[in-house]
């Protein structure tokens, strides 16, 4: 399989002007979806959280004219990004040990305090005394 990566510059003002107000950006959205996966032949298109913030940019009513992305992937998916924003780091899966999958045991996780009645009264206490100093 080979790997994809262009840069495109999309005219979304001519998809956007047909609908209503309201339905622009989303519109927008979807002219995004409809060009790569005409020009790349994908056929699953991934859309970053940089260029869904670019098209609502100036709200859902008023989406941008023209955009330009960068787009990578294969003939199967492809991801569109802006052309500067940088690429997401994928969290790494923290590693089980054999005795914990053995065991069935999950890691510890430290325990949150609670408050407890007595604290929130105090605290309360705290807040009437002051605001009555104030009076």
């Amino acid at each position: 399989m080979t790997d994809i990566e262009r840069i495109y510059t999309i005219n979304l003002r001519k998809e956007w002007l047909k609908e209503p107000r309201a339905k622009r950006a989303k519109r927008a959205i979807k002219t995004v979806r409809d060009f790569v996966g005409r020009h790349t032949k994908a056929k699953e298109v991934k859309i970053s959280k940089g260029v869904n913030e670019m098209i609502f940019v100036h709200g859902f009513k008023k989406p941008p004219g023209k955009i330009k992305v960068k787009v990578k992937g294969d003939a199967i998916a492809v991801e569109v990004r802006l052309i500067d924003e940088p690429e997401e780091k994928k969290m790494e899966k923290k590693s089980v040990s054999i005795r914990e999958k053995i065991s069935g045991k999950k890691p510890e996780e430290p325990e949150k305090e609670q408050p407890t009645k007595t604290k929130i009264n105090k605290e309360v206490e705290k807040r009437n005394k002051h605001e009555n100093s104030k009076a």
